[in-house]
Protein backbone atom coordinates (compact mmCIF):
# COMPACT_ATOMS: atom_id res chain seq x y z
CA UNK A 1 0.00 0.00 0.00
CA UNK A 2 2.88 2.33 0.91
CA UNK A 3 4.49 1.65 -2.46
CA UNK A 4 1.25 2.46 -4.29
CA UNK A 5 0.89 5.77 -2.46
CA UNK A 6 4.50 6.65 -3.19
CA UNK A 7 4.00 5.72 -6.88
CA UNK A 8 0.85 7.87 -7.03
CA UNK A 9 2.57 10.85 -5.35
CA UNK A 10 5.50 10.59 -7.72
CA UNK A 11 3.30 10.28 -10.88
CA UNK A 12 0.02 11.92 -10.01
CA UNK A 13 0.30 14.54 -12.75
CA UNK A 14 0.80 11.86 -15.39
CA UNK A 15 -2.01 9.69 -13.94
CA UNK A 16 -4.53 12.54 -13.94
CA UNK A 17 -3.46 13.61 -17.39
CA UNK A 18 -4.07 10.05 -18.60
CA UNK A 19 -7.48 9.89 -16.88
CA UNK A 20 -8.54 13.23 -18.31
CA UNK A 21 -7.28 12.19 -21.73
CA UNK A 22 -9.35 8.99 -21.64
CA UNK A 23 -12.44 10.93 -20.49
CA UNK A 24 -11.91 13.48 -23.29
CA UNK A 25 -11.55 10.72 -25.89
CA UNK A 26 -14.74 9.02 -24.62
CA UNK A 27 -16.62 12.33 -24.78
CA UNK A 28 -15.39 12.96 -28.33
CA UNK A 29 -16.47 9.44 -29.35
CA UNK A 30 -19.92 10.05 -27.83
CA UNK A 31 -20.27 13.36 -29.68
CA UNK A 32 -19.30 11.79 -33.00
CA UNK A 33 -21.64 8.85 -32.37
CA UNK A 34 -24.47 11.27 -31.63
CA UNK A 35 -23.75 13.24 -34.79
CA UNK A 36 -23.57 10.05 -36.86
CA UNK A 37 -26.82 8.78 -35.34
CA UNK A 38 -28.61 12.04 -36.18
CA UNK A 39 -27.21 11.90 -39.71
CA UNK A 40 -28.50 8.34 -40.11
CA UNK A 41 -31.91 9.33 -38.75
CA UNK A 42 -32.04 12.30 -41.14
CA UNK A 43 -31.03 10.08 -44.05
CA UNK A 44 -33.65 7.49 -43.08
CA UNK A 45 -36.27 10.23 -42.80
CA UNK A 46 -35.33 11.59 -46.22
CA UNK A 47 -35.45 8.08 -47.68
CA UNK A 48 -38.88 7.51 -46.11
CA UNK A 49 -40.12 10.83 -47.44
CA UNK A 50 -38.74 9.99 -50.87
CA UNK A 51 -40.36 6.54 -50.81
CA UNK A 52 -43.60 8.08 -49.64
CA UNK A 53 -43.46 10.66 -52.38
CA UNK A 54 -42.69 8.00 -54.93
CA UNK A 55 -45.59 5.89 -53.71
CA UNK A 56 -47.80 8.93 -54.16
CA UNK A 57 -46.48 10.32 -57.43
CA UNK A 58 -44.36 7.76 -59.23
CA UNK A 59 -42.58 8.70 -62.42
CA UNK A 60 -45.32 9.19 -64.96
CA UNK A 61 -43.76 6.78 -67.45
CA UNK A 62 -44.36 3.97 -64.99
CA UNK A 63 -47.88 5.13 -64.19
CA UNK A 64 -48.71 5.05 -67.86
CA UNK A 65 -47.96 1.34 -68.20
CA UNK A 66 -51.13 -0.72 -68.18
CA UNK A 67 -51.43 -3.37 -65.47
CA UNK A 68 -53.93 -5.48 -67.42
CA UNK A 69 -53.69 -4.77 -71.15
CA UNK A 70 -50.65 -4.23 -73.33
CA UNK A 71 -51.76 -0.77 -74.44
CA UNK A 72 -50.06 2.01 -72.46
CA UNK A 73 -51.25 5.61 -72.32
CA UNK A 74 -50.02 7.51 -75.41
CA UNK A 75 -47.40 10.12 -74.59
CA UNK A 76 -49.56 13.06 -75.73
CA UNK A 77 -52.18 12.26 -73.07
CA UNK A 78 -50.00 11.28 -70.12
CA UNK A 79 -49.48 14.66 -68.50
CA UNK A 80 -53.12 15.73 -68.81
CA UNK A 81 -54.43 12.42 -67.46
CA UNK A 82 -51.96 12.50 -64.57
CA UNK A 83 -52.82 16.11 -63.74
CA UNK A 84 -56.57 15.55 -63.36
CA UNK A 85 -56.07 12.46 -61.19
CA UNK A 86 -53.51 14.20 -58.98
CA UNK A 87 -55.63 17.33 -58.66
CA UNK A 88 -58.75 15.42 -57.65
CA UNK A 89 -57.12 13.22 -55.02
CA UNK A 90 -54.88 16.01 -53.71
CA UNK A 91 -57.98 18.16 -53.15
CA UNK A 92 -59.57 15.25 -51.25
CA UNK A 93 -56.45 14.68 -49.13
CA UNK A 94 -56.22 18.42 -48.38
CA UNK A 95 -59.88 18.30 -47.31
CA UNK A 96 -61.20 20.49 -50.11
CA UNK A 97 -64.10 18.34 -51.38
CA UNK A 98 -65.81 21.27 -53.10
CA UNK A 99 -62.80 21.64 -55.45
CA UNK A 100 -62.64 17.89 -56.02
CA UNK A 101 -66.35 17.84 -56.90
CA UNK A 102 -65.71 20.28 -59.75
CA UNK A 103 -63.46 17.68 -61.41
CA UNK A 104 -66.21 15.04 -61.65
CA UNK A 105 -67.71 14.18 -65.02
CA UNK A 106 -71.34 14.92 -65.77
CA UNK A 107 -72.06 11.17 -65.89
CA UNK A 108 -70.72 10.74 -62.35
CA UNK A 109 -72.71 13.72 -61.11
CA UNK A 110 -75.94 12.57 -62.79
CA UNK A 111 -75.55 8.91 -61.86
CA UNK A 112 -73.95 8.94 -58.42
CA UNK A 113 -73.63 12.38 -56.83
CA UNK A 114 -76.19 14.96 -58.01
CA UNK A 115 -75.09 17.27 -55.18
CA UNK A 116 -71.79 18.11 -53.54
CA UNK A 117 -73.30 17.05 -50.20
CA UNK A 118 -73.96 13.54 -51.53
CA UNK A 119 -70.39 13.35 -52.83
CA UNK A 120 -69.02 14.32 -49.44
CA UNK A 121 -71.27 11.93 -47.51
CA UNK A 122 -71.03 8.91 -49.80
CA UNK A 123 -67.45 9.13 -51.11
CA UNK A 124 -65.17 11.75 -49.60
CA UNK A 125 -65.84 11.41 -45.85
CA UNK A 126 -65.30 7.66 -45.63
CA UNK A 127 -62.09 7.53 -47.64
CA UNK A 128 -60.23 10.67 -46.56
CA UNK A 129 -60.45 10.83 -42.77
CA UNK A 130 -57.13 11.95 -41.27
CA UNK A 131 -53.95 12.17 -43.33
CA UNK A 132 -53.94 10.12 -46.51
CA UNK A 133 -51.77 9.44 -49.52
CA UNK A 134 -52.58 7.89 -52.87
CA UNK A 135 -50.97 6.00 -55.71
CA UNK A 136 -52.35 5.36 -59.17
CA UNK A 137 -51.57 3.47 -62.34
CA UNK A 138 -53.14 2.85 -65.72
CA UNK A 139 -55.29 -0.27 -65.47
CA UNK A 140 -56.93 -0.91 -68.84
CA UNK A 141 -58.27 0.82 -71.94
CA UNK A 142 -62.03 0.76 -72.61
CA UNK A 143 -62.65 1.80 -76.20
CA UNK A 144 -61.17 5.30 -76.30
CA UNK A 145 -61.26 5.69 -72.51
CA UNK A 146 -58.48 4.93 -70.04
CA UNK A 147 -59.20 3.43 -66.62
CA UNK A 148 -56.80 3.90 -63.70
CA UNK A 149 -56.48 1.97 -60.46
CA UNK A 150 -56.13 4.26 -57.42
CA UNK A 151 -55.11 3.23 -53.90
CA UNK A 152 -55.75 5.52 -50.91
CA UNK A 153 -53.82 4.75 -47.71
CA UNK A 154 -52.62 6.28 -44.43
CA UNK A 155 -49.68 8.69 -44.46
CA UNK A 156 -46.80 6.77 -42.86
CA UNK A 157 -45.01 9.90 -41.65
CA UNK A 158 -47.99 11.04 -39.59
CA UNK A 159 -49.05 7.62 -38.29
CA UNK A 160 -45.51 6.45 -37.60
CA UNK A 161 -46.18 2.97 -38.91
CA UNK A 162 -46.67 1.16 -42.16
CA UNK A 163 -50.25 0.16 -42.93
CA UNK A 164 -51.17 -2.34 -45.63
CA UNK A 165 -54.84 -1.37 -45.47
CA UNK A 166 -56.06 0.85 -48.28
CA UNK A 167 -59.14 1.89 -50.21
CA UNK A 168 -59.17 0.93 -53.85
CA UNK A 169 -61.01 2.76 -56.58
CA UNK A 170 -61.09 2.73 -60.36
CA UNK A 171 -61.40 6.06 -62.15
CA UNK A 172 -61.95 6.74 -65.84
CA UNK A 173 -60.66 9.77 -67.74
CA UNK A 174 -63.54 11.51 -69.54
CA UNK A 175 -63.04 14.23 -72.19
CA UNK A 176 -65.67 16.88 -71.55
CA UNK A 177 -65.97 20.33 -73.15
CA UNK A 178 -62.29 20.65 -74.00
CA UNK A 179 -60.94 19.36 -70.67
CA UNK A 180 -60.63 16.09 -68.78
CA UNK A 181 -62.95 15.05 -65.93
CA UNK A 182 -63.22 11.88 -63.83
CA UNK A 183 -65.68 9.06 -63.45
CA UNK A 184 -65.03 7.72 -59.94
CA UNK A 185 -66.28 4.97 -57.64
CA UNK A 186 -65.69 2.33 -60.36
CA UNK A 187 -68.06 4.01 -62.82
CA UNK A 188 -66.70 3.53 -66.34
CA UNK A 189 -69.45 5.32 -68.19
CA UNK A 190 -73.09 5.55 -69.23
CA UNK A 191 -74.22 4.09 -72.57
CA UNK A 192 -77.36 5.46 -74.18
CA UNK A 193 -79.18 2.60 -75.93
CA UNK A 194 -82.91 3.27 -76.58
CA UNK A 195 -83.57 -0.12 -78.13
CA UNK A 196 -87.30 -1.02 -78.22
CA UNK A 197 -89.12 -4.36 -78.24
CA UNK A 198 -92.87 -4.62 -78.78
CA UNK A 199 -95.37 -7.46 -78.49
CA UNK A 200 -99.13 -7.69 -78.04
CA UNK A 201 -98.64 -7.52 -74.26
CA UNK A 202 -95.66 -5.26 -73.62
CA UNK A 203 -93.51 -2.45 -74.94
CA UNK A 204 -89.99 -2.65 -73.47
CA UNK A 205 -87.45 0.07 -74.18
CA UNK A 206 -83.84 -0.38 -73.05
CA UNK A 207 -82.93 3.22 -72.20
CA UNK A 208 -79.33 3.07 -71.06
CA UNK A 209 -76.78 1.17 -69.04
CA UNK A 210 -74.47 2.39 -66.31
CA UNK A 211 -71.22 0.46 -66.70
CA UNK A 212 -69.18 -0.23 -63.55
CA UNK A 213 -66.12 -2.40 -63.04
CA UNK A 214 -68.10 -5.26 -61.45
CA UNK A 215 -71.58 -4.89 -62.89
CA UNK A 216 -73.93 -2.99 -65.19
CA UNK A 217 -77.24 -1.36 -64.32
CA UNK A 218 -79.76 -1.30 -67.17
CA UNK A 219 -82.70 1.07 -67.18
CA UNK A 220 -85.92 -0.17 -68.82
CA UNK A 221 -89.12 1.66 -69.66
CA UNK A 222 -91.96 -0.88 -69.72
CA UNK A 223 -95.56 -0.41 -70.78
CA UNK A 224 -98.31 -2.98 -70.04
CA UNK A 225 -100.67 -3.00 -73.03
CA UNK A 226 -103.12 -5.54 -71.54
CA UNK A 227 -105.95 -5.43 -69.01
CA UNK A 228 -104.13 -7.82 -66.68
CA UNK A 229 -101.31 -7.28 -64.20
CA UNK A 230 -97.95 -8.53 -65.52
CA UNK A 231 -94.99 -9.79 -63.47
CA UNK A 232 -91.66 -9.27 -65.24
CA UNK A 233 -89.93 -12.18 -63.45
CA UNK A 234 -91.08 -14.65 -60.80
CA UNK A 235 -87.50 -14.98 -59.42
CA UNK A 236 -88.06 -18.73 -59.09
CA UNK A 237 -84.92 -19.20 -61.19
CA UNK A 238 -81.88 -16.97 -60.66
CA UNK A 239 -80.92 -17.25 -64.34
CA UNK A 240 -84.26 -16.41 -65.94
CA UNK A 241 -83.31 -12.80 -66.75
CA UNK A 242 -79.84 -12.32 -68.17
CA UNK A 243 -77.51 -10.59 -70.62
CA UNK A 244 -75.83 -12.46 -73.46
CA UNK A 245 -72.55 -11.39 -75.06
CA UNK A 246 -71.18 -12.05 -78.53
CA UNK A 247 -69.53 -15.33 -77.47
CA UNK A 248 -72.67 -16.59 -75.65
CA UNK A 249 -71.52 -15.85 -72.10
CA UNK A 250 -74.49 -15.29 -69.81
CA UNK A 251 -74.67 -12.62 -67.08
CA UNK A 252 -77.54 -13.05 -64.65
CA UNK A 253 -79.73 -10.26 -63.32
CA UNK A 254 -79.38 -9.64 -59.58
CA UNK A 255 -83.14 -9.51 -59.08
CA UNK A 256 -82.88 -10.08 -55.33
CA UNK A 257 -82.05 -6.35 -55.22
CA UNK A 258 -85.49 -5.55 -56.68
CA UNK A 259 -88.60 -6.04 -54.58
CA UNK A 260 -91.58 -7.74 -56.21
CA UNK A 261 -93.53 -4.50 -56.46
CA UNK A 262 -90.87 -3.08 -58.78
CA UNK A 263 -91.35 -6.02 -61.16
CA UNK A 264 -95.15 -5.71 -61.28
CA UNK A 265 -96.70 -3.68 -64.13
CA UNK A 266 -100.32 -2.79 -63.69
CA UNK A 267 -102.80 -2.74 -66.65
CA UNK A 268 -102.00 0.25 -68.88
CA UNK A 269 -99.09 1.29 -66.62
CA UNK A 270 -95.88 2.73 -67.99
CA UNK A 271 -92.99 2.44 -65.51
CA UNK A 272 -89.21 2.58 -65.37
CA UNK A 273 -87.25 -0.26 -63.78
CA UNK A 274 -83.51 -0.49 -63.10
CA UNK A 275 -81.91 -3.95 -63.00
CA UNK A 276 -78.34 -4.80 -62.05
CA UNK A 277 -76.49 -7.50 -64.00
CA UNK A 278 -73.41 -9.35 -62.81
CA UNK A 279 -71.08 -8.86 -65.76
CA UNK A 280 -67.58 -8.08 -64.52
CA UNK A 281 -65.96 -5.53 -66.82
CA UNK A 282 -63.29 -6.74 -69.18
CA UNK A 283 -61.80 -5.33 -72.34
CA UNK A 284 -63.70 -6.15 -75.51
CA UNK A 285 -66.94 -7.42 -73.94
CA UNK A 286 -69.91 -6.85 -76.27
CA UNK A 287 -73.43 -7.38 -74.93
CA UNK A 288 -75.72 -8.42 -77.80
CA UNK A 289 -79.01 -9.48 -76.16
CA UNK A 290 -81.17 -9.14 -73.06
CA UNK A 291 -83.39 -12.10 -72.19
CA UNK A 292 -86.55 -12.05 -70.06
CA UNK A 293 -87.56 -15.72 -69.98
CA UNK A 294 -90.08 -15.93 -67.11
CA UNK A 295 -92.68 -13.20 -67.65
CA UNK A 296 -96.09 -13.91 -66.08
CA UNK A 297 -98.94 -12.40 -68.07
CA UNK A 298 -101.56 -12.71 -65.30
CA UNK A 299 -100.09 -11.95 -61.91
CA UNK A 300 -103.30 -12.48 -59.90
CA UNK A 301 -103.83 -15.96 -61.34
CA UNK A 302 -100.20 -16.75 -60.53
CA UNK A 303 -100.47 -15.61 -56.91
CA UNK A 304 -103.64 -17.71 -56.52
CA UNK A 305 -101.53 -20.78 -57.23
CA UNK A 306 -103.13 -21.60 -60.58
CA UNK A 307 -101.46 -22.44 -63.86
CA UNK A 308 -100.67 -19.26 -65.71
CA UNK A 309 -99.46 -18.24 -69.13
CA UNK A 310 -95.80 -17.26 -69.27
CA UNK A 311 -93.78 -15.77 -72.08
CA UNK A 312 -90.24 -14.70 -72.89
CA UNK A 313 -88.70 -11.72 -74.67
CA UNK A 314 -85.30 -11.45 -76.33
CA UNK A 315 -84.15 -7.92 -77.05
CA UNK A 316 -81.38 -7.40 -79.61
CA UNK A 317 -78.94 -4.61 -78.73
Amino acid sequence: MHRLLRFYNQNRMKIWALILGVIFILLVIQVFNSIARKDREEQNREILEEETTLSNVVSYDKQSESIISEEDVPEQYREDFGNVIEQFFTYCIQHEPQKAYNLLSQDTINTLYPTEELFENLYYTEKFKGNKEFSYQNWIKSGKLYIYQVKIFDNMLTTGKANNTYYEDYVTIIPEEGEYKLNINQLIGVKNIYQKYSSDELDITVKDSQVFMDYEIYSFEIKNKTDKTILLDTREDTDSTYLLDDVNNQYSALLYENNEEELIIQPGENKTISIRFSDVYREGIVITQIHFSDIVLDYHTYTAGNEVQRTRFEIEL
